[in-house]
């Protein structure tokens, strides 16, 4: 499961969110995310310097592409089944792989949608607004839950909605805070689903960030966390994961908390994760959690391991952002490129050509792209997206590195 961002930002930039009108299909900037290395939770302010191990050389070496993975993505192409212009904006993938979701536009109608292999379409919900869409969205295998902005300027206008495919049951399980009808200042919000239970950290109406753990079943919303939640908040199985802020030698630090997801009991979480005192972004999946420090740095940790270990070390243009776990891949949006760790061959490769995102889920990745020049056009259709899905094991390892 996906989680960016523990309690700051590294400027105080702010990027328009993502629409289902923009045309241009991107995860939110980090300057947008919160991370948990300085003390301004609010928002969108502080600082993640690199630590002196993040201008080292990691573990891995980088490879090209090879071929096999080029023709895989290729041939795993999504193409809707309908007549006329279209944009899909994924957003989340089933963990089998058989379908997709997201934003989907055209000119008759936009909305939340799903598309399945052979690219038959199904509206989950059609948008009432012209800047609504989702930047976030999760699926379990049952439930999709997603984050619906409402303003292309407001990243705090925002509600939580539901969908059962069991029944086809669209609902709303959380609202944006306001205070005297304006929103409050928070983090973007970003939804995870495991098991039956959708969670995400939000700010409330003091302006306080907060994680809520929602039973869909039951319609039932607890906040589990107050005052000192950080993001990001990830799914580890049946474990929910999240930092929290303390103060260490008169510097405010964080520090991961862990519950049981179901019964909402405290865990002590394990070494080496106890020890991490910054995190940038995290991921988790199987036995398998990788965080950056520093958006400089890759580190990853599996269970049964004595300690975690620094696969990427990148340069000060690049970057190690919005990580995500698809079998034994590590994922991540570099300055230019989208980029993939093979922990079978201890290399990492780009897989993309330029700007473009990636969605994982069990052992589906969905790789997205813009094909040919990226257009700044207003118009939603000016950039035509590929987007391919492929099952991870299927591929064949990157190639190795040559001897040193």
């Amino acid at each position: 499961m996906i989680g960016s961002g523990f309690g700051c930002s590294r400027s105080s930039g702010s990027a328009p969110k993502q629409t289902a009108t923009a045309g241009v299909r991107e995860t939110p900037a980090r300057s947008t995310q919160q991370t948990f290395c300085s003390a301004d939770v609010s928002g969108n302010r502080g600082t993640c310097a690199p630590t002196a191990s993040a201008q080292q050389e990691g573990t891995f070496c980088r490879v090209d592409l090879p071929a096999s993975w080029s023709s895989a993505l290729a041939q795993g192409t999504i193409t809707v089944s309908t007549t006329g212009r279209y944009a899909l904006d994924v957003r989340a993938v089933a963990s089998d792989g058989s379908l997709v979701f997201g934003n989907f536009l055209s000119d008759e109608w936009s909305g939340i949608a799903s598309v399945d292999r052979q690219g038959s379409l199904a509206t989950i919900r059609a948008f009432t607004g012209q800047h609504e869409g989702t930047i976030g969205a999760a699926f379990d295998g049952r439930w999709l839950v997603w984050e619906e902005s409402h303003s292309s300027t407001d990243q705090s206008d925002w509600d939580i909605s539901a969908w059962d495919s069991s029944s086809g049951e669209v609902f709303d399980i959380a609202t944006a805070p306001r205070v005297n009808g304006h929103t409050v200042a928070g983090p973007f919000v970003i939804p995870v689903v495991s098991q039956g239970r959708a969670a995400w950290v939000q700010a409330n109406q003091s302006g306080q960030l907060e994680v809520h753990l929602y039973d869909l079943a039951a319609r039932q919303d607890r906040v589990v966390s107050e005052g000192n939640a950080l993001p990001p908040v990830v799914f580890w199985g049946s474990r929910l994961l999240w930092g929290e802020r303390f103060t260490e030698n008169g510097q405010e630090a964080g520090h991961l908390v862990m519950i049981d997801a179901t019964t909402g009991k405290h865990l002590d979480v394990p070494e080496p994760l106890a020890s991490i005192r910054k995190v940038a972004t995290m991921a988790a999946s199987g036995d398998l959690v990788a965080w950056s420090e520093d958006f400089r740095s890759l580190n990853i940790w599996r269970v049964g391991e004595p300690k975690a270990e620094q696969i990427v070390a990148v340069a000060l243009n690049s970057d190690v952002d919005w990580i995500r776990i698809a079998g034994d891949l590590v994922t991540w949006s570099g300055a230019f490129t989208q980029m993939a760790a093979d922990l079978r061959s201890q290399s990492v490769a780009p897989i993309t050509k330029q700007a473009g995102d990636r969605l994982t889920n069990g052992n589906a990745l969905v790789v997205s792209q813009i094909v040919g020049p990226i257009s700044k056009s207003d118009d939603p259709f000016a950039n035509v997206v590929e987007n391919a899905l492929v099952d991870v094991t299927k591929l064949p390892p990157l190639p190795g590195c040559p001897p040193s």
